[in-house]
């Protein structure tokens, strides 16, 4: 998470978003290899998210971004891959486990693209509130939600999934990707234990103060997008970035991270579909949520670092899997640089 700056937040920008994002829907197969285990991700600190922004201009509206429908790539075939092999035997496997050569397979024909529509999950959250305990309810009770309908997809592409550990925090403490809070960071994964760290008075802060009670969506989707890391992680695609890339430039690794961040936002809007009718996710709360997430990109924010991606595409890339409700469509690896920028 990083500061905010003072600038105006041009929200009608994304109402003119031009490119498309041809992120695919994939079922092939991936190569597997000498059971080495890739690094979860990188190990110098943790993925760390954002708060979801100031709050918006008075009167301000931001108009969802238009998509065309994506584009079926021809990714390769399935045959003799170990991958296909074991689905077809009814073998669970292990996507963390890869060789170093299957790094570019793993982020860009992985299983998961290939289990459909997340169907709608059942979910129930007690109405959270400004103080500790109530966000504690809220944010335990969808995380069991994302539990349900990521195992489910796991469960679908053949794959072994274990649910993240809930690391909900009210004072300082530490743990393996370092001390917590941190600078401007209320919520972040730390995959060297799988853990998922949010401060319960700190995602308010973050959030200029914005009353969960009367729109917690904001809120709910911070914790969907650290999921998305550990989604991320257990796909064996945090790890696979990661070996691609580091050994290179700043900048390579800068480009790859926005890739990953923009991927977890779309992950995060997959499952906000799912849940949209249990948890009251109106068209209003929505809009607010597009207009916080414009406010997290790094041209927004005052920061000066590129890892995450500008606000047009942090707003259209969690509007992609809301729109879609395809983990296929969140695919951020095959498609051009110009759409994760």
């Amino acid at each position: 998470m990083r500061s905010r700056g003072s600038s105006p937040l041009a929200f009608g920008v994304l109402g003119l978003l031009a490119t498309a994002f041809t992120a695919v829907v994939v079922v092939a197969g991936l190569t597997g290899g000498d059971d080495v285990e890739a690094p979860a991700a990188p190990g110098s600190g943790p993925m760390a998210t954002e708060g979801p922004g100031p709050e918006p201009i008075e009167g301000a509206e931001v108009a969802p971004p238009s998509f065309r429908p994506p584009q079926r790539l021809n990714l390769g075939s399935a045959a003799g891959s170990r991958v296909a092999l074991a689905a077809a035997r009814r073998q669970v496997v292990d996507l963390r486990t890869m060789r170093r050569t299957d790094t570019a397979a793993r982020l860009k024909r992985n299983p998961l693209y290939g289990t459909g529509v997340m169907l709608p999950t059942s979910c129930r959250a007690p109405r959270p509130s400004t103080r500790s305990q109530d966000m504690l309810a809220y944010l335990d009770a969808v995380s069991a939600c994302l539990d349900r309908a990521w195992a489910g997809k796991f469960s679908q592409a053949g794959a072994v999934f274990q649910a993240p550990r809930r690391v909900y925090w009210s004072r300082p403490g530490r743990g393996p990707c370092g001390t917590y809070p941190a600078p401007n960071t209320a919520a972040y994964y730390c995959p060297a234990n799988r853990g998922m760290y949010i401060g319960l008075g700190h995602v308010i802060e973050q959030t200029g103060g914005r009353n969960p009670a009367g729109n917690h969506v904001p809120y709910l989707t911070v914790l969907a997008h650290e999921y998305g890391h550990h989604v991320q992680s257990m796909a064996g695609i945090g790890g696979a970035w990661w070996w691609e890339v580091s050994n290179r430039s700043k900048a390579a690794q800068n480009a790859y991270s926005r890739r990953s961040e923009l991927q977890a936002q779309c992950l995060a809007g997959v499952f906000a579909r799912s849940v949209r009718t249990p948890l009251a996710i109106t068209g209003s709360r929505w809009q607010e949520v597009l207009e916080s997430e414009y406010g997290r990109g790094d041209d927004q924010n005052g920061a000066g670092l590129r890892d995450h991606g500008s606000g047009e595409h942090f707003a259209a890339w969690i509007h992609q899997g809301w729109r879609y409700a395809k983990v296929g469509y969140c695919n951020t690896w095959v498609v051009p640089a110009s759409q994760v920028s």
